[in-house]
């Protein structure tokens, strides 16, 4: 809770995000360098649209990476039983 203070806040609403509907941003007063607002907004959806993008590959590469795993598991157990079957034979 802020009592008595002016806090500079960015809401952006429908992010797109399956994390969060609504972010929101308190800028910092006083920065050394000047940055309109424009720019600012910009930032802070372009770190919010993030959210989206790092889940999207993340959801991809375990795809890919379950598949390898299913591979190098049939790989493994045709070996196994290729020797097994020469030993045996």
């Amino acid at each position: 809770m802020i009592k008595g203070c002016k806090k500079n806040i960015i809401h952006i609403t429908n992010t797109g995000s399956p994390y969060f509907e609504e972010a929101y941003f308190i800028v910092r007063r006083g920065g050394d360098i000047d940055i309109s607002e424009d720019d600012i907004v910009k930032e802070a959806s372009r770190i919010a649209d993030m959210t989206n993008i790092s889940y999207k590959n993340k959801s991809s590469r375990s795809c890919r990476f379950r598949f390898s795993y299913f591979l190098y598991g049939a790989s493994v157990c045709s070996i196994i039983f290729g020797i097994a079957t020469l030993i045996m034979g």
